[in-house]
This record gives structure tokens, C-alpha cells and sequence, in this order.
């Protein structure tokens, strides 16, 4: 296994998760070498870092290549998209990697591309690309984050659940950043046959709530905003609007502008369904506010 970054929010819990995996021999953690590894968090065995240059083509293959490395899971930040990521593709089809996961962990963005959705849109049109190399790739769509749910409500600026006027009361999926990463990647590169992997959609769903929902469970008082505060408000707004319009769902179908069929194997928490027996995470166990 090879992972792109080892500083974001999810890598931390990838590598964790994978190291403690029986059978998972050979684990390298990819860093530019304008990095410093001091400020790294210690890795576990059999984790080590490796610096790459993703601009060295033919050294990034030959990193890959050593380390006989079948899985690489991307966790590059939205702005190297189109960069970083798809020279790491490049070289993993030379290298001969079986699966590429590339940097989803969140909304669905599947149908995006071409759509002016900006880096959303650049994230479907990423499969394509792998398509056109024939690199096999999976996908795993989480919604929000339960973690973020105070940066996108607001609460972490007022101490409110802020609510949109006039709505609070679309389903919105939520996942723990411990189950997204921590464990169901992991799990499922591991124990899932290639052609379950192969150009998959994973569609998690550890709760689905409303705003108003979790403003009761979090027993936090709502407050009515036409735009929701805090740094980076318009952003915050943006993505809001967009969950109350159903699109925070994991089920959601752009084309058709709603969900899918909750029960067919493209509905929201579908994915759910190939970690028979896991006990997802709940608001209360993640959110201490």
C-alpha cells in the first residue's frame, strides 16, 4: 500500500488503520521532499515515509515499483487535483498498482464532471482520466464529515445550530472520520475481491439527520440565518444551501436532482453494506460540545 500525504485530516487514520491489518507487509507513506518529517506524527509499524517528487515521473514509478505496491489511496488537498494527482495516476498504472483511491471522502460527486461544479467537478472528471489509462479505482462517498457538522451549522461561531431560513428539515449524511478512514478503507482493501474494488462507488452513511435533528441530539438551541457565521461564511453558506437541497445525501443523483433508490445499490449508505456486523459511529460519540 502506498498513501499520498500523511498530514491531513484522514491519512492519520488510514495509516493507523492499514498497519494493524493482518497481512499488510509493505506500507509507504509518500512526502514532497520540501516537507519536514520532524512535525510528522510517528508511524507505525510497518509504515515509513518515503519522499517523492511527483514532478520526477520515472523516480515516482520506480518508488512505487520497489515497494511492490498494489493499492494507492490518495489523500492530496483539493487544490493538487489536477496536479499532483494525476501525475501519482500516471505513474501508478506504469507501476502496475491494481487500485487508486483517489481524494473523494465526502459529497457525491459522481455525474459532476463538466458541470462548473470547480474542484468538484474535477474530481469526477478524474475518473474518466483513469478510465482513458485503464488505472481501476474506487470511490467512497462519506457526506459531511461529524466533525465538520459545527462548521457547517455555525456552531463552532455562536454556539447555535444555525438553520437557513425556511428549511432544517432535509437528511443529510454524516460519517465518522474514524469509520470513513480509519477502518472501512482499510477493511475493504483488504478483504473485498478485485472486481468488487474495481471502479467501485462506496456510498457510506453512518447517520442521517437533519439540521433540526441534530440540533436535538446535541441539545443546542437553533437560530434562523439567512447566511450561516463564522470564517469563511459564504463558503460555509454555499454548502448548506447545498445540503438542504438534498445534495448532502450520499444517495444523491445529480442528474436527477434527488436520491436514489434507498434500497438499490447506488442509495445513500449502500456501502454500508459490505462491512456486515460494524457498529457505525453516532453523533454523541465523535461531538463533544
Amino acid at each position: 500500500f502506498a498513501i499520498l500525504g500523511n498530514n491531513g485530516s484522514l491519512s492519520p487514520w488510514i495509516i493507523d488503520a492499514l498497519a494493524k491489518q493482518p497481512g499488510v507487509t509493505a506500507l509507504i507513506i509518500l512526502s514532497r521532499p520540501t516537507l519536514s518529517s520532524a512535525s510528522s506524527k510517528p508511524l507505525p509499524s510497518p509504515a515509513k515515509l518515503v519522499q517523492a517528487d511527483y514532478d520526477n515521473h520515472d523516480s515516482l514509478v520506480q518508488i512505487l515499483k520497489e515497494h511492490a505496491t498494489d493499492v494507492v489511496i490518495s489523500t492530496v488537498g483539493q487544490t493538487v487535483i489536477t496536479d499532483t494527482q494525476k501525475k501519482a495516476a500516471s505513474a501508478a498504472k506504469e507501476a502496475g498498482v491494481k487500485l487508486f483511491f483517489p481524494p473523494e471522502y465526502g459529497v457525491v460527486t459522481y455525474r459532476l464532471g463538466g458541470k462548473g461544479q470547480g474542484f468538484m467537478s474535477e474530481k469526477d472528471e478524474f475518473s474518466d482520466e483513469s478510465d482513458l489509462i485503464e488505472l481501476p479505482y474506487a470511490r467512497v462517498f462519506t457526506g459531511i464529515w461529524l466533525r465538520w457538522i459545527p462548521w457547517l451549522t455555525g456552531l463552532d461561531a455562536n454556539g447555535k445550530i444555525n438553520i437557513l431560513k425556511g428549511k432544517g428539515d432535509t437528511p443529510i449524511s454524516t460519517t465518522a472520520e474514524e469509520d470513513i478512514s480509519g477502518t472501512y478503507i482499510a477493511y475493504v482493501c483488504t478483504n473485498l475481491s478485485p472486481s468488487e474494488l474495481a471502479n467501485a462507488r462506496f456510498r457510506l452513511e453512518g447517520e442521517r439527520l437533519t439540521t433540526k435533528q441534530i440540533a436535538s441530539r446535541l441539545n443546542k438551541p437553533i437560530e434562523y440565518v439567512d447566511i450561516i457565521p463564522g470564517e469563511a461564511s459564504e463558503i460555509r453558506t454555499t454548502v448548506a444551501t447545498e445540503c438542504e437541497h438534498g445534495a448532502g445525501s450520499t444517495g444523491w443523483n445529480h442528474d436527477l436532482k434527488g436520491d436514489n433508490d434507498p434500497n438499490g445499490p447506488e442509495g445513500a449508505g449502500s456501502g454500508n453494506r459490505f462491512w456486515k456486523g460494524h457498529v457505525w459511529k453516532k453523533i454523541e460519540d465523535v461531538m463533544q460540545v
